[in-house]
């Protein structure tokens, strides 16, 4: 037999071989769907890092979170609610948040309330009743004499400064006898219709005039006006 033919035999008897076993031997083990318990996945590592409480106004760490052997636990954390000012006080300026606490919160008394406007005809009653008891104190009493009490509408408020009587330019050349007030405060006046001649040269009436305390119904002065060279009551 010759050599190349010995040679031939071997190859092909060698290919039988090798395609026997890649047929017999299956899937790759540890390969998808060739699995057992002895096939152990990849493991990766990576630096974790403690999970914080969060990073914002009122919040600060109670108990840092700790290793538990393969995680972080939860850190421990508190929140404070900022301030506010108490009951019947303002707040003038806002609590800031330093970290660990709330500083620097300003409150301050609230105003209290301005005294409640009263309705005209309520000044106006107080007013022409002083003036009419004066008057009937005086002995005058609305049909003997100038006074008439015979009242028109309440003019007013005027606002009075310290020290100031009437309002400027106003009843020059009359005047009056008197519980006379002065500012500051509110001045009213109304005029007596029924009393033409009290105006004397001036043509005008008998005026009532009040003062009372700024925006309300305190009665600081009254006085009935007439023109100086008028001899009315």
């Amino acid at each position: 037999m010759s050599f190349a033919r010995i040679f031939m035999r071997i190859a092909v008897l060698t290919g039988m071989v090798t395609a026997s076993s890649a047929t017999m031997a299956g899937p790759v083990r540890c390969s998808v769907s060739n699995q057992d318990s002895t096939c152990v996945g990849h493991l990766t590592t990576a630096w974790q890092t403690p999970p914080p409480c969060p990073n914002q106004p009122g919040w600060t760490t109670a108990a840092p979170a700790q290793w538990i052997g393969s995680q972080y636990s939860a850190p421990q954390c508190n929140y404070q609610a900022p301030p506010g000012c108490p009951a019947g006080t303002d707040q003038l300026v806002s609590p800031t948040w330093n970290g660990s606490s709330w500083t620097g919160l300003i409150c301050q008394p609230k105003a209290p309330p301005p005294p409640p406007t009263q309705p005209p005809g309520n000044l106006a009653s107080i007013c022409e009743s002083a003036i009419a008891a004066e008057m009937a104190r005086a002995g005058f009493n609305g049909t003997n004499g100038t006074y008439r009490g015979v009242w028109g509408a309440l003019q007013g408020p005027y606002t009075l400064g310290g020290g100031q009587v009437y309002p400027p330019e106003m009843f020059a050349g009359m005047g009056g006898s008197m519980r006379g007030g002065q500012g500051p405060g509110d001045f009213y006046y109304v005029r007596d219709l029924g009393n033409p001649s009290a105006g004397g040269a001036t043509g005008g009436n008998g005026i009532g005039v009040c003062w009372f305390q700024s925006g309300t119904a305190n009665l600081t002065g009254y006085d009935y006006l007439e023109d100086l060279s008028s001899d009315g009551g």
